[in-house]
């Protein structure tokens, strides 16, 4: 179980407003505040949340989804997937599926990404 001492967590808004973002649904974008949050959580135990090459991670299991964001095990791929294709996550696939465990995912904090992509939301 996670520590919800934080009982809300940021959604940006720019996502829901800008035509780029229009194939990412609901579900997408709270999946990606949940593990924007995970993000800062992760960032106060570093030692324990850093990979060999010193890359953030979070752990976020399938059970997880299911359990904080309702989204089921076929979603929770598809949603995954997109936010890959987009840049807001990276992960690599687990070659064997192994029940609640969960590969390291590696969250690109927003502010990043959009400064990354050059997006300019004012159009």
């Amino acid at each position: 179980m996670y520590n919800m001492e934080n009982k809300f967590f940021k959604v940006y808004k720019e996502i829901y407003q800008h035509e780029k973002f229009r194939e990412l649904t609901g579900d997408h974008i709270i999946y990606y505040s949940w593990l924007l949050d995970l993000n800062e959580l992760s960032k106060k135990h570093a030692k324990d949340f850093t990979d060999s090459d010193g890359r953030l991670f979070v752990i976020f299991t399938e059970e997880d989804a299911y359990r904080y964001c309702n989204i089921k095990k076929g979603k929770l791929y598809r949603i995954k997937s997109k936010l890959k294709e987009v840049g807001l996550i990276d992960y690599k696939a687990q070659k064997v599926k192994k029940a609640g465990i969960s590969t390291p995912i590696y969250v690109t904090p927003y502010d990043i990404w959009k400064q990354k992509k050059q997006i300019d939301f004012a159009s």
